[in-house]
């Protein structure tokens, strides 16, 4: 069985032989500088730590990794990442706050600043990164001034221009051919995650209360956009890629962030568009990204078409993996889940985060449904000893029986 058949065989809530295990497969799922650099030093790997976006400083994992811990997903990541730098750029060194020692994009060219920090314009966006910080912040909105629909019919949502279309199709052809595992793409889509960012989080959390005819508009717009990039990405790539994520955090640690009948009312019709579109012309699984406890909107997003959750932040309020499993199972593909990523992996012993994971294997791995993946991105105060135990366990405590 192959890599991409395995997750495939998940997808479709059937049982394969192991269950199917990321770690770098797209944009939430990988580990940050610092925390890779370790890694790469425990298991004796000599690479460079190269990071794949210049915002949040994750990195691309090595071919040597992949093996190590059987993974069995790859990114086919589009040729800009976060801050504009292209992907086809020779490779520099950069130190990164930490002191780690990067490579990254000979785009990227950041501004240091007198107290030690790094900012970045992108647009009207303009991003800063603080001394001894781990990533950029937008610190200035790129679209704070928008008050009505209007306003909204002002913004202007980049689609892939020639050269993304160009690189994107090179790429995915030439992995399709090299790999058998399953490929990832990114049209960096959503509604929540990417709207707050643009107004202003403060704005937004207002906004979507006290302007519904604004943020109508503006969801429109954003959902036409993803939809074109869908129809771009279809007739560029066709079915080399199998996947794309979307982003759209609704949780807390402790709960919902708002209200159910706000999102109901004002995020649910746009992704409800989203999918059905998507279902229409291709044949991409979509991954809806989610962080927090969003156990309470889990009801409308199934109604609406997601069919696959990600990170399943274990730890959050109301998100222990048994009651998961046991009232979505059915409904829901679980991609991440692993451990509580903020407690067990963060603080806990090797012994500790082996012996967590495999309970959750135990409880997720059941008909299928769930793809192995720590929470989001591996922070950089994870320890290596701890990445290792968690994708040992992985291997460990995967395979089905018969």
């Amino acid at each position: 069985m192959t890599s991409r058949e395995r997750v495939l065989a998940a997808i479709n809530h059937r049982e394969a032989d192991r269950i199917p295990i990321d770690l770098g497969g797209f944009n939430a799922s990988t580990i940050l500088a610092e925390a890779y650099a370790r890694l790469l030093r425990l298991l004796g790997i000599h690479a460079p730590v190269r990071i794949g976006d210049t915002s949040q400083f994750w990195v691309l994992v090595d071919e040597e990794v992949r093996q190590r811990f059987s993974l069995d997903v790859e990114p086919c990541y589009p040729l800009y990442d976060t801050l504009g730098c292209r992907r086809d750029r020779d490779w520099v060194g950069w130190r990164h706050p930490s002191g780690t020692e990067v490579q990254v994009s000979s785009d990227f060219a950041p501004v240091p600043q007198p107290d030690g920090s790094f900012q970045y314009q992108v647009g009207h966006a303009l991003y800063r990164l603080p001394k001894g910080g781990h990533y950029f912040d937008v610190i200035e909105n790129p679209y704070s001034w928008v008050q009505t629909p209007a306003d909204v019919e002002k913004i202007e949502i980049p689609v892939m221009d020639k050269a993304e279309v160009s690189y994107i199709s090179e790429k995915a052809a030439l992995m399709r051919k090299g790999t058998d595992r399953f490929i990832i793409t990114e049209i960096f889509g959503g509604w929540n995650d990417i709207a707050g960012p643009w107004l202003g989080h403060e704005k937004f959390y207002i906004d979507i209360i006290t302007n519904t005819s604004m943020m109508h508009a503006l969801f429109e717009k954003m959902t036409d956009a993803w939809m074109r990039k869908i129809d771009q990405l279809v007739e560029a790539v066709g079915d080399k890629v199998d996947a794309v994520p979307v982003y759209n955090d609704l949780g807390s640690n402790m709960g919902g962030i708002y209200r159910t009948e706000t999102i109901k009312e004002m995020v649910i019709p746009y992704i409800r568009r989203f999918n059905d579109h998507v279902e229409r012309v291709s044949n991409y699984h979509i991954i809806f990204h989610s962080c927090g406890s969003v156990y309470q909107y889990l009801p409308d997003l199934i109604e609406a078409g997601v069919k696959i959750l990600n990170p399943v932040q274990l730890g959050a309020k109301d998100m222990e993996a048994e009651k998961l499993k046991r009232e979505f199972g059915k409904d829901l593909v679980f991609w991440g889940g692993a451990i509580d990523p903020q407690h067990t992996l963060a603080r806990g012993t090797p012994a500790q985060v082996r012996e967590e994971a495999r309970r959750n294997i135990e409880v997720f791995k059941k008909g299928g449904g769930f793809i192995f993946n720590n929470p989001h991105n591996v922070q950089s105060n994870v320890s290596a000893e701890n990445v290792v135990a968690l994708y040992d366990a992985a291997i460990e405590f995967g395979r089905y029986e018969g």
